[in-house]
């Protein structure tokens, strides 16, 4: 007897097919979200690392922290010989490029950059008020202005006040809330770093952990956003060295918020912005 060879069926191939795209369609968002939050644990653990070289420059420093000066340095320069490998400053979630030399006059050693730190120093709640790890300006004569750095001594909640963290900042790398969306395209918390929006950030004490943020529109803020933790007891504390001291505009920015004691400023725009309306706004927090 002759056997006869059975294929598949053109309707059993296509069935096939649809299961394939379907598994395809579920699985495919699922590898996403799992690169997505392998980027944020790895930038995670670069803050941890560079909050720990932190914590060693602070105690080999006469308990002072990093500085700030004009003329490419950026607080992490001051760090380097503490953590070595130049690759934990950059955020594996940013890759705006910057082809810029660090260091200069102020420094004999150059780091030579092409792409954005993906952290910025905590220069205060709002532009540059102060209020946060850096002291009074003064003027160098190789380095030019320099922000001499704080006194641990003179920082009132170190486990409740960030050192450094996620940043869009640029070319300043800060923390604050005016500045850290200078470099975000977005208008949504939905298109920020990292999933779900946890920005990482490293405290005075040397610890560091992911923090929810929200953002939104703020005029006279750089790039017209804002950027502030979504808890409001975090972010009460979260900028600020000495938790009362009056914050001052000075004629530094153009935003709406007045001169107030550090620690009442976001408490301030929590209770003054509201949410922003579809057709965008200014002063008002998005709703996604």
């Amino acid at each position: 007897m002759q056997r006869i060879k059975r294929g598949f069926t053109l309707i059993e191939l296509l069935v096939v097919i649809a299961i394939i795209a379907i598994l395809a369609a579920i699985l495919f968002p699922v590898f996403a979200q799992a690169r997505a939050k392998a980027r944020s644990i790895a930038c995670l653990s670069n803050v941890r690392q560079i909050g720990t070289a932190f914590a060693m420059y602070v105690q080999d420093y006469d308990e002072t922290t990093p500085s700030g000066r004009s003329g490419g340095w950026e607080w992490w320069v001051e760090l380097v010989p503490y953590f070595k490998s130049l690759d934990l400053i950059h955020c594996p979630d940013r890759n705006d490029p910057n082809v810029r030399n660090y260091g200069g006059a102020c420094t004999s050693a150059i780091y030579s950059r092409t792409k954005q730190s993906g952290y910025g120093y905590n220069w205060g709640p709002i532009s540059y008020r102060g209020g946060g790890l850096m002291g009074p300006r003064t003027v160098e004569a190789n380095c030019g202005q320099q922000y001499l750095g704080m006194s641990l001594a003179a920082i009132d909640l170190p486990a409740e006040t960030f050192a450094f963290g996620d940043t869009y900042d640029t070319p300043r790398q800060t923390i604050a809330v005016s500045f850290a969306l200078d470099g975000y395209g977005g208008t949504s918390n939905a298109g920020f770093r990292h999933t779900l929006g946890m920005f990482n950030y490293a405290f005075v004490d040397g610890h560091a952990k992911a923090i929810k943020v929200r953002g939104g529109f703020m005029g006279g803020a750089f790039n017209g956003k804002f950027i502030i933790p979504a808890n409001r007891d975090i972010a009460r504390t979260a900028f600020c060295s000495s938790q009362t001291a009056v914050i001052s505009a000075n004629g530094f920015d153009g935003t709406n918020i007045p001169n107030l004691p550090c620690n009442q400023i976001t408490d301030w725009i929590y209770a003054n912005y509201p949410a922003c309306p579809a057709s965008g706004g200014s002063n008002c927090f998005w709703s996604n």
